[in-house]
């Protein structure tokens, strides 16, 4: 594991949202011996009225830390910062506040933490992460970019994202992707080499010793899903399938993020809402069958849901839409059920899986496919490139 160096990590969520590969490679960095500043999502579009809520306790946080150019010291080594700035794709005039007035006050914080010749990580492809790395490199920093998904998709400027992503790519010492697809997406910008990394999974966190969830007493079956309930996910698939089988019962454990319709009205419907990292292991150990019912379209062709590793991890059964990820992983490790976004397919899939919730050796190979993406070792093997781009003196020190 790279150390005893300076990270900047240009993220695309908060520190407080659902944890992702963003706070885990932020924190293993940190345990590792290297001074990490995280600096929250600047966005991929301006916001509107479902953002209210985020951008004024961004504002709140702002005005009570601006001595310290909004940062906290969240661990050890681990700082965060929320910084307040223009939307990005806006007109000349809001691009000149930017890189003027906003992005310098995050300067001012590395200068306060004393950061030097930081790495920098980028996961947006933004024009504000242009500029933030222009502002930030030194001549021995190494720019790494990692292409998490098709920000296209998100935005109504995605001319101007591919614009400013390309700048991103060239700006890069490294660019890391998470499938093939966004590596090949990458790569038309960059003589250099795309390395493809999906987000991994911690097997020290989600392992099948891990307590299941004790306070909750439901009927059996229970169909459960955990991460953020928002508008990728098929709510519609979902409705059907709940009143379809009244008697089980379905579980959501994330923060509603979109309007989830009559499905929230369901007796047989449990919506328990965003909760702490270091429990949702056992809200999955609670679970029979694990859920990725995500909808079919370009944004969801090349992610890569977390969360499947993290059910496989608990060694639980895994039913999903049949998305393209998903559809390579099986093709691989042959231990989960695809289905079409239809609910009598969905629901034989699942009826299926609930045979096997006792075997062993199911359990097994899940488990084994899972430890194929722990963190530890593909955090290491990013260490050793981000390595290879740092030019150290025979003390370990930058040249």
């Amino acid at each position: 594991m790279i150390a005893n160096r300076d990270f900047v990590i240009i993220s695309s969520i908060e520190w407080d949202f659902l944890w992702q590969g963003h706070q885990e490679i932020a924190s293993r960095l940190a345990q590792s011996g290297n001074r990490v500043l995280y600096i929250e999502n600047t966005g991929v579009r301006s916001p509107d009225l479902r953002d209210a809520g985020r951008v004024a306790a961004r504002l709140k946080f702002w005005t009570r830390s601006w001595s310290s150019g909004g940062v906290r010291q969240v661990a050890p080594n681990l700082y965060v910062c929320a910084p307040v700035v223009m939307p990005p794709f806006g007109s000349s005039w809001q691009r000149r506040v930017n890189r003027q007035l906003f992005l310098p006050l995050i300067l001012n914080a590395t200068r306060k933490l004393k950061l030097r010749d930081p790495v920098i990580l980028t996961y947006l492809p933004t024009d504000t992460a242009s500029d933030l790395i222009q502002l930030l490199r030194t001549p021995r920093s190494v720019v790494v970019y990692y292409c998490i998904a098709d920000f296209s998709q998100l935005t109504p400027q995605a001319k101007r994202l591919k614009k400013s992503e390309r700048e991103v790519v060239k700006a890069s010492d490294l660019v890391f992707a998470q499938n093939a697809e966004l590596a090949a997406h990458c790569a038309q910008w960059t003589n250099e080499r795309v390395h493809i990394f999906p987000f991994g999974v911690n097997l020290d966190r989600f392992s099948p010793d891990q307590d299941a969830a004790g306070a909750l007493k439901l009927p059996r079956p229970v169909i459960g899903y955990v991460g953020g309930l928002h508008r990728h996910v098929d709510f519609d698939l979902l409705e059907a399938m709940a009143r379809a089988r009244p008697e089980w019962s379905w579980v959501f454990v994330g923060p509603l993020q979109t309007s989830v319709g009559e499905l929230r009205k369901l007796p047989n419907t449990h919506f328990l809402g965003q909760q702490p990292h270091d429990t949702i292991a056992g809200y999955i150990n609670f679970f029979d069958i694990c859920i990725v019912p995500y909808v079919n379209d370009a944004y969801t062709a090349t992610v890569v849901p977390t969360k499947i590793n993290e059910y496989l991890a608990m060694g639980k059964p895994v039913v999903s839409t049949n998305l393209p990820f998903v559809r390579d992983f099986n093709r691989q490790h042959n231990v989960l059920l695809t289905s079409l976004s239809d609910p009598q397919s969905f629901l034989q899939a699942v009826e299926q899986a609930l045979h096997h919730t006792d075997d062993e050796e199911a359990m097994r190979r899940r488990r084994e496919a899972a430890a194929l993406h722990d963190w530890e070792s593909r955090l290491d093997a990013m260490s050793e490139l981000m390595a290879s781009k740092t030019r150290v003196n025979s003390d370990g020190r930058l040249a």
